[in-house]
């Protein structure tokens, strides 16, 4: 048993890469939000967006994958923007068959 404890695993070897505080997804809304303000010439505003879409994609994903976030833009966003060839566009309710 004493061999077994020399030996130290790290509980954060499983951790998503960070680039300062954010992961590299939330990062990037956050530098998006900020290009945006500054195209815009509305600087202020565009970093209390990229705040805000930071912190909304963190509730996306609390507890769950990446993958509740693109469910959730193939819903909300034109069809056009996902090249997903076996279903649907999200404006079609009714399924042939």
């Amino acid at each position: 048993m004493a061999q077994a404890d020399r030996y130290r695993i790290p509980s954060t070897l499983d951790d998503p890469e960070k680039l300062a505080f954010w992961t590299i997804d939330e990062f990037i809304i956050l530098i998006g939000g900020f290009m945006i303000g500054i195209l815009l010439s509305r600087f202020v505003e565009g970093i209390i967006a990229g705040f805000l879409g930071v912190n909304l994609i963190k509730r996306f994903k609390k507890g769950e994958s990446l993958s509740v976030v693109r469910f959730a833009a193939y819903w909300a966003l034109p069809s056009g923007l996902f090249a997903l060839g076996r279903t649907l566009p999200s404006y079609k309710r009714e399924l042939a068959g």
